[in-house]
């Protein structure tokens, strides 16, 4: 669980991102504000204290990184008016206004409670800003009662007889008397604490999702606090906010997702490596981020990005690929639409006679090849350069003693797998996952008796020799045997696996199993890339995303 301790000054950086030449792709709309399946990009912004009062700091954020926000982000609280001339600066530099919208005052914070929201004691000045919105015209992001799921605002759900409908009751009241005043240039930001605080079923974030009717973003906020506190270690911006991002697009697939709040601090790791990692993560298992804000401020630790010249240096060097998009007005257009669940089918060939597992994959010649080497099947790790890095196709065969795999992979750096048992999935090889129950459920989303999980380690063609694991049986089953063969562009992998390694199950023709199938890369010590074929990033765990494997003559 992480520890936080935020105060009303905290501070952000957005950093949002909009494709180069069509934002929208996939495009499935006329008219100015297209709808897309899926953003190819992730949208950048900046909050710095003082800013867009004054502009000089969102200048000098520009001169500092090299590129300018998509949207300028502030915090306002219940004693304020609405600050027109704020917006008007933000939206006259090319960036949306965003307004992080705390129910309390600063000078009393615990003068506003959800049942005065609720009884209808504020709804005179809700409507005020409703009004001045509606007249002011542009667009802008409203960030109502954020972080509600942890202990230090007065709006929390802990504070608030631990009943997370009230907090669901007070951020409707706010945006029913804006629809009510038809107001139509907000965009509504619902926006949790990456881990709750306490960790009880009441607090969980989801319980007091509004409905989608009720919000048009979805905010995650989170934070490195490395070894900077008594209760804190060092945690990536992997682990900060990756879980939480799926579980979202699964719940609530049109809604886009962006990084409300992030940091890292410099104590406990090295910030400036954190940084790097990011675009990476944003193009593999985090596509569905699609604006990251960062939390520009020295307060409980320094969460700058100036934190120090090396960290300065790691984000201006980010910053630069074009993953990055900085247009205001594409950013408030965006609308995402549904994307469709794949569930892809490969067949897996009856092998007339059985296979010689030597390195020559002649035997799969009329096996019916399983392609990875597009961009959309990277889908973990921080670095592919493209199929030349990382490419292959994998063959499929079978008969009534084996299951039989083959595959040509383009590698690099090929036959880099120093691990062993359990530990080879974290260098090059080829994972599979499959049902060995054909009438599986295919909606669950937890491995099941008859699930499967086989690794294929390459080995390291020297003492490291290649290698099949299973984990579910913690072992290697007896009669497996794998052969891997260097090649000028990567390698050959051949392998068979007995089915009595599998809980009474034996192929027959015309019978589909739930499937799955990875390449793994490390041209170091660590894996740094997967291409996964149906699947996401967990795969490995969660059969709902798999395809179908197909047992054919």
């Amino acid at each position: 669980m992480v520890k936080v301790n935020l105060m009303w000054g905290s501070l952000v950086v957005l950093i949002a991102v909009v494709v180069l030449g069509s934002a929208f792709s996939f495009s499935r709309a006329m008219g100015a504000k297209a709808e897309v399946a899926e953003l190819d990009g992730c949208f950048i912004g900046v909050f710095r204290e003082g800013a867009p009062e004054n502009m000089g700091y969102i200048n000098n954020f520009v001169g500092e990184v090299g590129k300018k926000p998509a949207t300028i982000m502030w915090y306002q609280d219940w004693s304020c008016e609405f600050p027109k001339e704020a917006c008007d600066n933000a939206w006259n530099f090319g960036a949306v206004p965003h307004i992080v919208w705390e129910p309390w005052y600063w000078g009393d914070m615990e003068a506003i409670k959800l049942d005065n929201i609720n009884k209808g004691q504020h709804d005179a000045y809700i409507k005020k800003w409703a009004k001045e919105i509606k007249a002011w015209g542009k667009p802008i992001f409203l960030r109502v009662g954020h972080e509600f799921n942890i202990d230090g605002y007065p709006w929390g759900i802990i504070n608030n007889g631990q009943d997370p409908k009230k907090y669901i009751k007070a951020y409707r009241r706010v945006v029913d008397i804006f629809k009510k005043e038809g107001v139509k240039n907000v965009k509504w930001v619902w926006c949790f604490m990456n881990y709750s605080y306490p960790e009880e079923d009441w607090n969980d974030y989801e319980a007091a999702y509004p409905g989608d009717d009720y919000v048009d973003w979805i905010g995650i906020d989170g934070y490195n606090w490395g070894k900077t506190q008594s209760w804190s270690d060092w945690q990536s911006f992997n682990f900060l906010f990756r879980e939480q991002m799926r579980r979202m697009k699964k719940l609530h697939p049109d809604k886009p997702i962006m990084v409300a709040e992030f940091g890292s601090a410099e104590k406990g790791g090295d910030k400036a490596a954190w940084i790097k990692e990011i675009p990476g993560l944003l193009k593999s298992s985090m596509k569905d981020i699609d604006a990251i804000i960062w939390f520009d401020l020295r307060k409980e630790t320094d969460w700058r990005i100036k934190s120090s010249q090396k960290s300065l240096d790691a984000f201006k060097h980010i910053i630069k690929d074009e993953y990055f998009l900085t247009s205001g007005k594409e950013m408030a257009d965006l609308k995402l639409g549904k994307k469709k669940m794949e569930k892809r089918i490969a067949k897996a060939k009856r092998a007339k006679t059985p296979l010689a597992i030597n390195g020559d994959l002649s035997d799969f010649s009329d096996a019916f090849p399983i392609y990875l080497n597009q961009k959309t099947d990277w889908k973990e790790g921080v670095a592919w350069w493209g199929p030349n890095d990382l490419s292959g196709k994998v063959l499929i065969k079978w008969d009534d003693q084996y299951l039989y795999v083959g595959a040509k992979v383009n590698d690099n750096v090929p036959l880099v797998n120093q691990k062993v048992r359990r530990d080879i999935w974290n260098g090059d090889g080829i994972e599979i996952v499959i049902s060995a129950n054909p009438g599986a459920d295919k909606n669950r989303t937890e491995f099941g008796a008859d699930d499967y999980q086989i690794g294929f380690g390459t080995g390291d063609g020297k003492l490291n020799k290649p290698s099949i694991w299973i984990w579910q049986n913690y072992s290697t089953p007896k009669g497996t045997y794998i052969v891997t063969k260097k090649t000028s562009t990567g390698y050959i992998l051949e392998a068979k696996v007995p089915w009595s390694a599998f809980t009474n199950f034996r192929p027959k023709t015309g019978v589909k199993v739930d499937f799955d199938v990875a390449l793994d890369d490390a041209d170091t010590a660590e894996r740094k890339a997967q291409l996964i074929w149906n699947g996401d990033f967990s795969f490995y765990k969660d059969p709902s995303v798999w395809g179908t494997l197909h047992f054919v003559d």
